[in-house]
C-alpha cells in the first residue's frame, strides 16, 4: 500500500499517517511558520475578521484566560525569519507580500477562559487521520455483511425509524435545507471559501453542510466520493470483532452507498505545535474503541484540514432526560471503553463533555472526539512544594500517595492547623489578596468550566487520566438529576466552592492537601461533612427510582431483541375465545340458528402488547437495582482525591456497566476486547519500530515461491501503517492470525 502520489512542485500535500511521527523539522503536514493570525497575514478572510474581533476584545477586557498552552507550546521566536523564508519559496501566494511587511505581535494568552466551552456550537463534532490508495486487488464484498452485533443490526442503518438506507442517506445529504435562508447562505459561503483555500478537497469530497463551529475550528459534513473505489480504508477501520461494542468502526459501508465524513478546518489561530499535538495524539489513538478515527489530513499554506468518519448523533439536551437506564449504561460503557484505551496510551483527553461525545440514542453507540486540548502524561521534574502523590504508572494509572517523612508529615499538620484557624475568621482575613504577590503556580488547566476536576482547579502538576473520569461523573450526574448544566462558575475559586458545597470542607481539605495546597473558607454553605452525591441527586430528582417512560425511537426499544421480546410476550397472551350469540327467535328475517362473532384482530393485538416496564432490562426491580449501582458508581467517579478515583478498567467491571453474572445485561470481561498498542499484546515479540526512522515493522512468515525449494518457509520484515498491527484482547494482530503463540 502506498501513499497518495505527490507532485514535487505542488504546494498542496496529503501526508501518510506514518510520516506524522517525524520531527517538527520534517513534518510536512504542518506549516513551518507561525499560523497565528496576529503574526502572519492570513489567506483566510474569516480569520482576518476573527483577528479584528480578538484585538477589539483585548481593548475592552483586561481579563485573559489562565489556561496554559498544552505541554507549554509556544510560538517560535524567529517568526519573521520563517515568514520571509516562506514568502521567498512561494512568491506567487497572495499572502507573500503581506508576510514580509507584517510585524509579528507576541501572543500573550489564550483566547478564552473556557477555551473549549463552545468549541462547537452543536454537539456534532469529531476528529481525523491519513489515508492510502486502495491496492489493486479486489475487495471481498462479503466480509462486511457478517458479524454485526445486536446494536449494529438494530440501528446502524436499519429501519428503526421506518426509513430505508436510501432515505437516511438523502436526509443526511440535505440537512442544510432545514436551516434558515440566512444560515444556509452563510454556510454555503464558508464551503466555497474552504474549497478555494484547500482546492484538492474538490476532487475527493462533496461538502453538504456544517456540523458546528467554534473558537479554533469548524466542522463540515461531506460525502467521500471515492470511499469504494480509490482508498484503502483498512488502516483506520481496525479489526474489532463482532462481539465488541466497537465493531461498528470496522464494518465496511455497503457497496454503492454514500459514505459521509466530517471535515475539520482548523483556524490559523492555532499554532503549528498545537495542531501537531492533536494530530500525533489521534494517530496514536488509531484502533481505540469508540474514538473518532483520523482518516486523512492535508494542508495548503496555513490552512490545515482533518478528515474523520461522520458519526450520526443527537444534541445531548434532546435525550438526557428521556434515556432509559440501559441506554445510559450503554453511553457510559462506550465512553469508558474510549478512556480506557487512550489512557493506556498515556493520553489525557482533558475535555470530556457531552458535546465531545457523539452519542446516537437510536443505536446506543457513542464516539469520543475533539482532541484539540488533549495532552500526554509525562513525568515532570521534581519541584519544591510539589504534589504529595505520584503521576501515572502502569500499576497505578491515577498515581498513589507518597510516603512522607516525619518532617513532611509535621509540616502538613502545621499548615492544616493554620488553615483551620482561619476558617472562622472575619471576611478580611479569609480569601486571597486583590494584588497577590505570591509566586505564580503554573499547571495545565485546559478544559471546560463545570467539568474541571479538583486537582485541575488546585493546579496539580502531576495530572493523570483521573481528570477525565471526574468529567464522566459530571455527565452521569446530568442523567441522574435530569438537570444540565449543574455547575456554572465564573472562575476556579468559584468552581472549588461549588464542589465543596456538596462534598464538604473535610473532603476538600484532603484533596487540597494531596496537591500541597490548603483550603480556607468561612462560607456557611460549605459544611464540615457535606452530603453524599446520592443525597445531592435525590434532592434534585426525587422521582429517580421511578422508571422513565419508554421512548420507542431510542435504544433499547428499537432493537431486534426488544421486538422479539414483544412478539414472544404477545404469543404468550391468551387469545379471547370466539363468542356465540343466538339470534332472537322473533327475528323472522333470518333462520333460527347461531352466528359466530370473532374477535377484532387489531383489538387483540393492542391488548396483547405488554407494558414496556415489564421488559426485563427496565422492570421496576431491575431499574431500582440499576439506580443503586449508579449511585455507587457515581461516588467512585467523583471522589475528590484523584488517586482514589476509579480507573476506566475497574469502571468497566463495575456492576453498573458490566452487570452481574446471570443477569440479562451481564457482559463478558472487557479485557477480551481491548486493542493493544503496537508492540504489545500476544504477538508483541514480532513487532518492531525502527530506531532511526521510527517506522513500524512486523515480522511475518512467508513461503518461498521460487519453485526450486519446495516452498521453504522463511521470515520477512514488512512495514506497517499506523492503525495496523493492533492485537485485540488475547487475539494476535491481523499479521499473525495463523501464528501459534501463548499470551
Amino acid at each position: 500500500m502506498s501513499s497518495r502520489s505527490r507532485d514535487p512542485d505542488a504546494t498542496l500535500e496529503l501526508v501518510r499517517v506514518d510520516e506524522l511521527r517525524n520531527s517538527m523539522t520534517e513534518l510536512v503536514l504542518l506549516s513551518h511558520h507561525s499560523s497565528n493570525p496576529l503574526e502572519v497575514g492570513s489567506s483566510d478572510a474569516r480569520n482576518n475578521a476573527y483577528n479584528r474581533k480578538y484585538r477589539a476584545s483585548l481593548e475592552r477586557n483586561d481579563e485573559l484566560s489562565s489556561d496554559d498552552p498544552i505541554e507549554g507550546f509556544t510560538v517560535p521566536d524567529d517568526v519573521q525569519n520563517y515568514q520571509d523564508h516562506i514568502s521567498r519559496l512561494h512568491p506567487q501566494h497572495p499572502s507573500a507580500t503581506v508576510m514580509r511587511k507584517t510585524t509579528p505581535v507576541k501572543r500573550e494568552a489564550d483566547l478564552d477562559d473556557d477555551m473549549s466551552d463552545d468549541e462547537l456550537a452543536t454537539p456534532m463534532k469529531q476528529d481525523h487521520q491519513i489515508r492510502v490508495r486502495k491496492p489493486p486487488e479486489p475487495v471481498d464484498d462479503e466480509s462486511h455483511e457478517e458479524g454485526h452485533s445486536d446494536k449494529d443490526e438494530a440501528n446502524e442503518y436499519d429501519d428503526d425509524d421506518g426509513m430505508s438506507i436510501d432515505t437516511l442517506e438523502t436526509d443526511e445529504e440535505n440537512t442544510i435545507n432545514d436551516r434558515s435562508p440566512e444560515e444556509r447562505r452563510e454556510i454555503e459561503e464558508e464551503i466555497i471559501d474552504l474549497m478555494e483555500h484547500v482546492p484538492q478537497l474538490q476532487e475527493d469530497y462533496k461538502i453538504v453542510d456544517r456540523l458546528g463551529t467554534g473558537t479554533f475550528s469548524s466542522v463540515y459534513k461531506a460525502i467521500d466520493l471515492h470511499y469504494h473505489t480509490k482508498w484503502d480504508n483498512t488502516p483506520w477501520l481496525g479489526h474489532h470483532p463482532p462481539s465488541s461494542s466497537a465493531h461498528y468502526q470496522s464494518v465496511l459501508k455497503p457497496p454503492g452507498s454514500k459514505v459521509f465524513v466530517a471535515i475539520k478546518r482548523i483556524y490559523v489561530t492555532s499554532s503549528p505545535s498545537r495542531i501537531e499535538n492533536e494530530v500525533s495524539i489521534m494517530v496514536d489513538c488509531l484502533g481505540c474503541r469508540h474514538v473518532s478515527q483520523l482518516i486523512t489530513a492535508t494542508r495548503n499554506f496555513d490552512q490545515v484540514v482533518l478528515v474523520m468518519p461522520y458519526q450520526r448523533n443527537e444534541d445531548f439536551r434532546e435525550y438526557y432526560r428521556t434515556l432509559s437506564m440501559p441506554a445510559i449504561k450503554s453511553y457510559m460503557r462506550c465512553l469508558m471503553a474510549a478512556l480506557r484505551d487512550i489512557h493506556e496510551r498515556k493520553i489525557i483527553h482533558r475535555d470530556v463533555k457531552p458535546a465531545n461525545f457523539l452519542f446516537d440514542p437510536r443505536t446506543g453507540i457513542g464516539t469520543l472526539c475533539d482532541f484539540g486540548l488533549a495532552s500526554r502524561m509525562v513525568a515532570g521534574p521534581p519541584t519544591s512544594g510539589g504534589c504529595l502523590h505520584t503521576g501515572w504508572s502502569k500499576g497505578h494509572p491515577h498515581g498513589y500517595n507518597k510516603t512522607l517523612s516525619d518532617d513532611e508529615k509535621e509540616n502538613v499538620r502545621r499548615m492544616q492547623k493554620l488553615a483551620r484557624g482561619r476558617n472562622t475568621a472575619p471576611a478580611e482575613k479569609v480569601g486571597y489578596p486583590d494584588k497577590d504577590t505570591r509566586p505564580v503556580s503554573k499547571a495545565n488547566r485546559a478544559g471546560t468550566r463545570g467539568f474541571r476536576a479538583p486537582e485541575v482547579l488546585l493546579k496539580c502538576t502531576e495530572q493523570t487520566g483521573a481528570i477525565d473520569i471526574w468529567a464522566v461523573g459530571m455527565i452521569l450526574l446530568f442523567f441522574l438529576t435530569g438537570k444540565f448544566p449543574l455547575f456554572q462558575s465564573n472562575d476556579d475559586i468559584e468552581a472549588l466552592m461549588e464542589i465543596a458545597a456538596v462534598i464538604g470542607h473535610k473532603q476538600m481539605e484532603k484533596a487540597a492537601t494531596l496537591h500541597s495546597r490548603v483550603f480556607i473558607t468561612n462560607v456557611p454553605a460549605v459544611t464540615s461533612d457535606g452530603i453524599s452525591w446520592r443525597d445531592f441527586v435525590m434532592k434534585q430528582n426525587p422521582d429517580l427510582y421511578t422508571p422513565r417512560e419508554a421512548e420507542p425511537r431510542f435504544y433499547p426499544f428499537n432493537t431486534p431483541a426488544y421486538r422479539a421480546w414483544l412478539q414472544q410476550e404477545a404469543e404468550k397472551a391468551p387469545v379471547p375465545p370466539e363468542s356465540s350469540s343466538p339470534i332472537s327467535p322473533d327475528d323472522t328475517t333470518t333462520p333460527t340458528t347461531f352466528t359466530t362473532i370473532k374477535p377484532d384482530p387489531d383489538q387483540t393485538l393492542v391488548s396483547s402488547i405488554p407494558p414496556a416496564d415489564s421488559y426485563p432490562l427496565i422492570s421496576p426491580t431491575q431499574h431500582s437495582s440499576d439506580v443503586d449501582d449508579a449511585f455507587d458508581f457515581l461516588e467512585q467517579l467523583l471522589h475528590a482525591e484523584s488517586t482514589k478515583r476509579i480507573t476506566p478498567k475497574r469502571a468497566l467491571a463495575h456492576p453498573f456497566l458490566a452487570g452481574r453474572p446471570g443477569e440479562d445485561d451481564a457482559l463478558p470481561d472487557d479485557d477480551e476486547f481491548v486493542p493493544h498498542e503496537f508492540g504489545k499484546g500476544p504477538c508483541k515479540n514480532l513487532h518492531h519500530k525502527d530506531e532511526v526512522t521510527e517506522q513500524l515493522q512486523v515480522k511475518v512468515k512467508v513461503r518461498c515461491e521460487c519453485g526450486k525449494c519446495d516452498g521453504v518457509v522463511g521470515e520477512e520484515i514488512r512495514n506497517a501503517l499506523p492503525g495496523e498491527g493492533i492485537a485485540i484482547g488475547r487475539e494476535p494482530c491481523e499479521f499473525h492470525q495463523d501464528v501459534d503463540m501463548e499470551f
